[in-house]
């Protein structure tokens, strides 16, 4: 394992009990992701990208294999509030200003200094001046980037995005793409990142992790080396270009894994 291994997953399998009999979410996933990196995780719906997030997150629990998240277990991460979490909704409180909504885990947890962390965390998703508003107010795209000022309101070191702008159009999609790269820049977080759209992954990524149809398994990780500091116009050279057929291939690839 590296030295300054964020996430190491080893033979790390997971299935779940159901009523027809197990469902085989994944198997022997093996991973790690490194300090400062942008990882993205794709595959065709139900194969196991979401799921492996969660046990990630401690939101479900491998049946076998081991993973550590900061060297910690992910409970114990959890616990140490290792990490951020954004869901593929905002999920903001309606009755809740975007202040109070950035403070609420600030609130749950009695952190000093609320206020300043909500300015800074709003300045860091260009919504300073937007504090007294409230969630309706705002359009799908700026809902969305107040969940990300919330999960990083408590400064932690790894942020997790669960296809946080799969519901947005196009044109509001690359425009967030664009504002994560320079947040991811500034705050220098390691990100993990779910997503179907193959251009979003290779803008986004140092790395892309590339998953099979259920049982989720990984087929492919891809170094992209593209510069940290790229805009939308990269999408249109070569090198992005072959790394997508790459992600593409290895997405056909996975489909000839199913019975």
């Amino acid at each position: 394992m590296a030295a300054n291994a964020v996430i190491a997953a080893k033979d790390l399998s997971l299935t779940f009990s159901t009523a027809d009999g197990p469902v085989y979410a994944l198997s022997q996933v093996n991973l790690e992701v490194e300090e400062g990196d942008f990882v993205s995780f794709i595959g065709p719906s139900g194969c196991g990208k979401t799921t492996l997030l969660r046990v990630i997150a401690d939101l479900e629990q491998a049946t076998s294999g081991t993973i550590t998240v900061n060297g910690m277990t992910p409970e114990q991460a959890r616990l140490a509030r290792a990490y951020g979490y954004v869901f593929q909704a905002p999920a903001l409180y309606p009755w809740r200003t975007v202040e109070r909504n950035v403070g609420l885990p600030l609130e749950i947890m009695g952190l000093d200094n609320a206020a300043e962390r909500i300015r800074r965390n709003l300045d860091l998703v260009n919504l300073s001046g937007f504090e007294k508003k409230f969630p309706w107010q705002l359009s799908g795209g700026m809902q969305q980037r107040v969940s990300i000022a919330r999960a990083l309101a408590f400064d932690p070191t790894l942020l997790l995005m669960d296809e946080p702008f799969g519901a947005l159009d196009e044109i509001v999609r690359d425009k967030l793409n664009q504002q994560l790269l320079e947040l991811w820049e500034r705050t220098g977080k390691t990100v993990v990142f779910v997503t179907h759209s193959i251009p979003e992954a290779v803008f986004l990524s140092t790395k892309i992790v590339v998953m099979s149809p259920r049982p989720g398994r990984i087929i492919d990780v891809i170094e992209t080396k593209l510069p940290r500091n790229r805009t939308l116009d990269i999408r249109e050279t070569p090198e992005f270009l072959k790394i997508a057929h790459r992600v593409r291939e290895g997405l056909k690839a996975g489909h000839s894994y199913e019975d």
